[in-house]
């Protein structure tokens, strides 16, 4: 494993201008702002509990509402809407969640959809572990393990709930016979055999914008965050399966351990950026396009798997309109990507309401470019919004073509034109 870009050397540019350390602590709650200016841009926030939302609202100069102000271009929250309030929306509105995007960010029907891709197109779907849904498949995973045992193998095998979150009810398993043939959860596949950072274990938070389903149009954001486990790395066996801080990369599992690092550079600490890991794969000769080539198509046929039943419940709540016009919804989704000691990326799961929670400065830098990008690429106005067309100026630094990533999808073994990502910006795939 070669060692990261030696202290002191340029670890790459920064994905956002980047406030003072102190900056990203919250101020408390900011008082609502209710006169509206002519012509000016209004955004519903009260749904949210995330600070960094409301900073970046105002730094775009959108006029936060009331709670009770249902005529707001922009509605933000934290959670899923129910379709009834999609159904409601004017067409000039615009918020943040579509109906059905639970059939890919339920780990329980992630496997579900994934399964029947896998069945028709196993090899563009040989991203995700191999996974089994308890009770449904429980004889289908014995027989499995007894087949193993047959050809005298041993696998480890990580149990999730199947909606759960944030690390909550993980195990890792190698005695297969102990477990429940009647409870609800996920099982699967451990990767044992991940690629390391300084001998952790580590995931990457892509942050992925969809801004249509009809077309289907989906916006990647060049950076993120690496998280890292706590404990450096041993391949499983039954003396160290109840090590969480080894074999978990959750933040939320990993900042309760006594040795994770805060650090307020980019490239130090429990967590760093994907721009720093990006220059790091430079700097160590790895194919930094393939990598992002490889992140590109696993998003994208990620989506298409969820498209279909976006699209229809999109089309229940919204009936009567028009193909190809302005969708009233977007969403920001949080992709968890593993890769492996030969750089591929293993999809984990999907997060619809990923946190925008600023603990450290590289949160808040990150998450601040992620939101500032996004609403752009929304380029809200007064009277609607108008989708970004092919080659139109996103900001002064950056001009992109929008593909529309509906035409891939009758096309196995995709080869996705698109630029070379530059730090802070996001691209269409």
């Amino acid at each position: 494993m070669p060692s990261p870009p030696n202290e002191g050397e340029d670890q790459g540019a920064s994905p956002v201008n980047r406030p003072s350390v102190g900056s990203f602590q919250s101020s408390g709650k900011r008082k609502v702002r209710n006169k509206k200016k002519k012509g000016a841009i209004t955004a519903n926030v009260t749904g949210t509990k995330y600070e960094i939302v409301r900073i970046v609202i105002n730094e775009v100069d959108f006029i936060k509402t009331r709670e009770d102000d249902e005529t707001a271009n922009l509605i933000w929250s934290d959670s899923a809407v129910q379709h009834e309030k999609i159904a409601e929306l004017r067409n000039y509105q615009r918020i943040n969640h579509f109906p059905g995007m639970g059939e890919i960010c339920r780990k329980d029907c992630l496997a579900r959809n994934m399964s029947k891709m896998i069945k028709c197109q196993p090899q563009e779907y040989s991203f995700i572990p191999k996974t089994w849904i308890f009770p449904a498949e429980y004889t289908q995973f014995q027989n499995y393990v007894k087949e193993l045992r047959r050809k005298r193998k041993q696998k480890t095998f990580i149990v999730k709930p199947a909606n759960g979150a944030m690390g909550h009810g993980i195990s890792l398993i190698r005695n297969c016979e102990k477990l429940p043939a009647q409870e609800h959860f996920i099982v699967q596949e451990y990767l044992d055999k991940p690629f390391l950072m300084e001998g952790y274990k580590f995931d990457l938070r892509i942050y992925i914008l969809v801004t249509s389903c009809d077309p289907l149009r989906i916006f990647l954001y060049n950076d993120g965050l690496v998280r890292m486990g706590t404990e450096k790395y041993h391949a499983p066996s039954e003396a160290n399966l109840s090590q969480l801080y080894m074999h978990l990369t959750n933040y939320s599992v990993n900042k309760h351990n006594e040795n994770f690092e805060r650090d307020e550079t980019m490239d130090k600490g429990s967590k760093r950026s994907i721009g720093w890991f990006t220059e790091f794969l430079r700097a160590n000769d790895y194919d930094v396009a393939k990598f992002w080539g490889d992140v590109s198509e696993l998003v994208v046929k990620t989506i298409i798997v969820a498209e279909p039943h976006v699209l229809h419940a999109y089309r229940m709540c919204r009936p009567g309109q028009p193909p190809g016009s302005d969708s009233v919804c977007f969403e920001v989704l949080g992709f968890d990507i593993i890769l492996d000691r030969k750089l591929k990326p293993w999809l984990l799961e999907i997060n619809r309401a990923p946190s925008f929670g600023t603990d450290q400065k590289i949160d808040y830098d990150v998450k601040k470019g992620v939101l500032l990008n996004a609403f752009k690429l929304l380029n809200i106005r007064k009277e609607g919004l108008w989708c970004v067309e092919v080659g139109s100026t996103l900001n002064s630094a950056h001009n992109t073509n929008c593909i529309n990533a509906g035409s891939i999808q009758t096309r196995p073994g995709m080869d996705i034109d698109k630029p070379q990502p530059t730090n802070g910006t996001q691209y269409p795939i």
